[in-house]
């Protein structure tokens, strides 16, 4: 006796395999994987960025010579390139004492000392952070490079120091390189 369930299979297999073909004829096959994209309007733009992102944490590690402390911050900056001006943000917290000089240095790779290249104002003059041992400071600014500047800080060659009377060489240091934040995957 044949298998009733037999040609209901052959049907399905083939309402399948035209399904199938008639999706892939009309394109389907190409959509993304996580839903419906726009066809590109115009090929990708071959323009070069228009402003450059750099960051680093500071910390005493990075000081040459490096020492052992507590200390640590962060600085962060956007350089517009058509104009030069760049725009930073720097702090630093669980400082031996005051700061006494604040700045951006270079050109100098990691690990080697550079000339200061611009003096910011000092983080006892920024906007207070915490209270207590943990106490730090903010400061915000900008300032506008010169195009051999603005070479050096795209390349990494410029670092942040924070210096104290107990550390003149820099209690703190980072040293700036292209901002990844918000790169996934990387």
């Amino acid at each position: 006796m044949p298998d009733p369930a037999r040609p209901t299979l052959r049907r399905r297999i083939a309402l399948f395999g035209a399904a199938l073909a008639a999706l892939a004829a009309a394109g389907c096959s190409r959509v993304p994987r996580f839903g419906m994209s726009a066809p590109p309007t115009e090929p990708p733009s071959k323009e070069p960025p228009t402003w450059f992102v750099a960051d680093c944490w500071l910390g005493t590690e990075d000081v040459v010579p490096p020492h052992k402390g507590k200390a640590g911050g962060s600085a962060a900056g956007t350089l517009t390139l058509a104009t030069g001006v760049f725009e930073w943000r720097v702090n630093a917290a669980r400082l031996s004492g005051p700061a006494t000089v604040v700045g951006f240095y270079g050109p100098a790779a990691t690990g080697s000392n550079g000339p200061l290249a611009i003096q910011l104002p000092l983080p006892s003059e920024g906007e207070p952070r915490n209270d207590g041992t943990g106490a730090g400071y903010e400061r915000t600014g900008t300032n506008r490079l010169t195009p051999a500047q603005m070479a050096d800080l795209m390349a990494g060659l410029w670092y942040v120091s924070v210096s104290t009377q107990a550390w003149p060489g820099g209690e703190v240091r980072g040293q700036l390189k292209r901002s990844t934040w918000g790169v996934h995957g990387g």
